[in-house]
């Protein structure tokens, strides 16, 4: 009997495991172009991440967190505020990566590992909750993730930041079901707290459409749920745990964004070329699937699952485009913004996706369909899509090779304008460097867009304000930087007489500047470039950036949060009591 037992267990265990681990496998067989290629994924947005792992890394290597708003190591040590604007958390955890692996090829093999596995699981483990199919949610988590460019191929081709936010938003969607069926307790108010938090410390634009999807199920929720009080009070306590878990980040983001005008991404002219239509790949899969299971359940479907319909339907609708949106896109700050019409594609994917196994879910109960046919519908989605997987992979190694055969393409994407002999023949040298040559890497990835630079008006592919990055940041070399001590930046030059020159550092409203000795108020260009007197002979600036004394305290927010919540843990323990609700019924 304690044999047979043993072996229920094991069976057990492996019945829970077994999708996880063909997961794992899914990711590996996806290093293998870059472990064949031994190359560089190189994509419009690779030297902005490039700069902010680099940043963050060396703030780790040094301990060196003065400053802590403005970049000293990455960005050309140009004292441009955006690792704290953008995913400040997300930033770091690619700063630990890259110390940990000091190799640009190593950093992305283990980041896209990580960002492969985590979004299929993700998937998974959301349509297994409510659908209670295994091999069909592992084959939708599948489906989801690899044909679909916009998710992990977003990434691993473009350094698409938005796929790290969104692989949360099964947490997100979750969260929002529960408001709808779960009456006792309709919001885990800890649980959705550190979720919200930690979408912004990942991607602001995520946490955008994760902040819209859950305004949805709220309002539904209140029709539907019969302890509306609750639902009110325990989601207003989720909002203070986030808003207290990212204070530090609210704080940063309103003293800098309220005391001047900062420039916003660049406005894409041409939003056409960038749409998911709906009459193509997943998106046209989804929606005649969705309608035909709609169809043949008579329209039987709970309140939350028309909020999946609906939600995930217009952000699809939105995807793809209309002429009707395009022809006002930029005319609309949310859409300019946003910049991209595919970037609505996923979330609309991830709820569109849900539906349908759930509709299937429930044909297979009513009908009632042997576990057979379900692994012959599964399979039957998996051939269908098979063909599309594989163009995805054969793209990322083509993308991958381009590493090595293109030569002017990867100097374009880390060099900016500048693409002289010289710089063409030795970038892919310098970006394998790596361990004792490694820091010198990051001379050779340059990010010219002039995103969160002091400056008015719109910015525009090639304008002006990105020649004054090439020109005024990048280009001079007449300039030595290091780090003091006290962890300022430090830049240093020569003039064989005095006169005005433009030091290659940004200077925003809260930023301290000392020339020469002298603290002074610095003038700038029209984008917060340091505008010098210079003396006869050597000249030292010293840059360091000075914060309001709130926003210091804001940063011990998450800190005091922690701690109330670990001390709940403790008090509950001794209570021999460890389930979450539990905590969460006495914070409430």
């Amino acid at each position: 009997m304690k044999n047979m037992s043993n072996l229920s267990i094991k069976n057990l265990k492996l019945n829970l495991i077994w999708p996880y681990l063909v997961i794992i496998i899914i990711a590996f067989v996806y290093a293998l172009p870059q472990l064949n290629v031994r190359g560089i994924y190189v994509g419009a947005d690779s030297s902005f991440h490039f700069n902010r792992a680099f940043e963050a890394m060396s703030r780790l290597k040094y301990l060196n967190f003065h400053n802590s708003q403005i970049s000293l190591y990455g960005f050309n040590a140009s004292g441009r505020i955006i690792n704290a604007l953008y995913g400040p958390g997300l930033g770091y955890f690619f700063g630990v990566v890259l110390l940990l692996t000091k190799s640009w090829l190593k950093f992305q093999l283990v980041t896209n590992f990580i960002l492969t596995v985590g979004t299929i699981s993700l998937s998974y483990w959301l349509f297994n909750k409510y659908s209670r199919q295994k091999f069909l949610s592992l084959v939708f988590a599948v489906i989801l993730s690899l044909t679909s460019y916009w998710s992990i191929g977003y990434w691993y081709q473009s350094a698409g930041g938005m796929t790290w936010g969104m692989m949360f938003m099964p947490l997100v969607i979750d969260s929002g079901i529960r408001m709808h069926i779960n009456q006792q307790r309709p919001v885990g108010s800890i649980r959705l707290g550190f979720i919200m938090a930690l979408i912004l410390e990942t991607h602001m634009l995520s946490f955008l459409f994760s902040f819209i999807v859950l305004v949805a199920f709220f309002i539904t929720g209140l029709l539907v749920n019969k302890n509306r009080w609750l639902l009110i009070k325990q989601t207003t306590i989720a909002g203070l745990i986030g808003l207290g878990l990212t204070l530090g980040y609210w704080a940063d983001y309103f003293s800098i964004m309220r005391t001047q005008s900062i420039l916003s991404p660049f406005v894409d002219l041409h939003p056409a070329n960038v749409v998911v239509h709906l009459s193509q790949g997943l998106s046209l899969w989804l929606l005649v699937l969705t309608i035909v299971l709609i169809v043949a359940l008579r329209g039987r479907l709970a309140i939350f699952e028309w909020v999946l319909f609906i939600c995930g339907i217009t952000f699809l609708i939105v995807a793809s485009g209309p002429n009707i949106l395009l022809n006002h896109w930029n005319d609309i700050f949310v859409f300019r913004i946003i910049q991209f019409p595919m970037r609505f594609a996923l979330p609309g994917c991830y709820l569109v996706s849900l539906l349908v196994i759930l509709l299937l879910s429930q044909m297979i109960k009513q009908l009632p369909l042997k576990r057979s046919y379900v692994f012959a519908i599964g399979l039957g989605l998996l051939l269908i899509a098979s063909t599309t997987i594989k163009q995805q992979f054969l793209s990322n190694m083509t993308v991958n090779q381009r590493f090595w055969q293109n030569s002017d393409f990867v100097a374009s994407r880390f060099y900016g304008p500048r693409r002289d002999v010289d710089t063409k023949l030795t970038v892919q040298k310098d970006l394998q460097s790596r361990n004792s040559g490694f820091e010198k890497t990051i001379r050779a990835i340059n990010f010219w867009s002039p995103d969160y630079l002091p400056g008015k008006g719109f910015v525009y592919y090639n304008d002006d304000n990105e020649k004054n990055v090439q020109a005024e940041l990048i280009s001079p070399n007449a300039f030595k930087k290091h780090i003091s001590k006290k962890g300022d930046l430090v830049v240093t030059w020569n003039q064989s007489k005095a006169y005005t020159t433009k030091v290659p550092i940004i200077v925003y409203k809260q930023s301290k500047v000392v020339i020469n000795g002298h603290n002074v108020k610095p003038q700038t260009t029209i984008n917060g470039v340091l505008k010098v007197n210079g003396n006869q002979g050597k000249n030292i600036v010293v840059l360091g950036i000075k914060m309001p004394i709130i926003v210091k305290i804001a940063k011990f927010a998450p800190a005091i949060i922690l701690i109330v919540i670990s001390i709940m843990v403790v008090v509950k323990r001794k209570e021999k009591t460890t389930d979450l609700d539990v905590i969460e019924t006495f914070l409430n």
